[in-house]
């Protein structure tokens, strides 16, 4: 008797449509991965392949992406046009500063929505939520007035005799993060409160039966725990803050003070000294060479903690 089995015509037939619908798919999820690397990769590898062209590159019509004549000339012009070491001190501040008052602040109001069981509890989350949805332009008059002429229930004025002025400061963005109202505060505080609520009730019950307090119940029990929480909402603040332009142009008006992505909003001005006469050929390569140095830090950052991020993007759910 063969130690093989004999298959049927039928049977073959259905191993080949089989094998035949595994490669299909194979294909089409190796061409779709093809597909949006393609698209994602596309703009940052014409962005550096213009920022290495020169003069001689831009004007040949046979160079397309890979230039003849490479040079670092664009890189240098850009870094001196973004006042680059400066303002990466200053992006650093407005970013770092943020990312950790947001974590602290959130993830007590997470706590708080999560935990405690009150009356308007529901709906203090809805307009949270309903913070989301609100345009920053729509409070620009109010929160540029407010900073103006800052003051606390009218202590300050009573105290100083005037209110402060805190405008062309890193406070009006550093201030709202330590009361969870920063930018995109909301979902730090969706995503704790999400995080806290598939947390374990015996364990918060046996730290009160210990003798502990809600306090220390959060900072012992919910704060260790929640560390996939804590590193997938500081990461998102420092990136979102590193980027953001809308706020310190707002807020910011001294130049020493200005921030990457503010820089390398006005590098045109600042490459031409604030003409409208320029040339595109000579505009357009320190933009992209600035544009590579704006991002690159974060792009750094990011490859020695994307472990650390997906991880704790699975684990609290935010995806779907």
């Amino acid at each position: 008797m063969s130690i093989y089995r004999k298959y049927g015509k039928e049977e073959l037939i259905l191993i080949f449509k089989n094998k035949v619908y595994k490669w299909f798919i194979t294909l089409l999820k190796i061409m779709l991965f093809i597909g949006l690397s393609y698209v994602l990769l596309r703009p940052v590898l014409f962005m550096l392949s213009t920022a290495l062209k020169s003069r001689e590159d831009l004007i040949d019509p046979t160079v397309v992406w890979i230039p003849k004549h490479p040079t670092l000339e664009n890189f240098k012009k850009a870094f001196e046009s973004l006042n680059y070491l400066n303002a990466f001190k200053n992006s650093l501040i407005i970013s770092i500063l943020p990312a950790i008052f947001n974590v602290i602040s959130c993830s007590m109001i997470g706590y708080g929505l999560a935990r405690f069981k009150f009356k308007e509890r529901e709906l203090i989350f809805a307009l949270i939520l309903f913070t989301l949805v609100v345009p920053p332009q729509v409070l620009l008059i109010p929160l540029y007035v407010f900073y103006q002429r800052f003051d606390i229930l009218g202590l300050i004025k009573l105290i100083k005799g005037e209110t402060l002025n805190l405008l062309n400061t890193y406070y009006p963005i550093v201030l709202p993060t330590i009361l969870g109202g920063g930018l995109r505060s909301g979902l730090f505080i969706y995503i704790f409160r999400q995080f806290f609520r598939g947390m374990s009730k015996e364990l918060e019950e046996a730290a009160y039966v210990d003798g502990a307090s809600p306090f220390q119940t959060y900072l012992r029990i919910f704060v260790p725990n929640s560390i996939p929480a804590i590193v997938t909402v500081f990461l998102f603040s420092l990136v979102w803050h590193w980027n953001d332009v809308f706020e310190p142009s707002v807020f910011i008006g001294d130049f020493d003070k200005y921030t990457l992505s503010l820089n390398l909003a006005n590098i045109r001005a600042i490459i031409t000294g604030g003409t409208q006469i320029f040339d595109p050929l000579l505009i357009l390569p320190p933009q992209y060479a600035g544009a590579i140095l704006v991002i690159l830090p974060m792009l750094i950052f990011y490859i020695f903690t994307q472990r650390f991020f997906v991880e704790s993007v699975e684990r609290t759910g935010i995806v779907g």
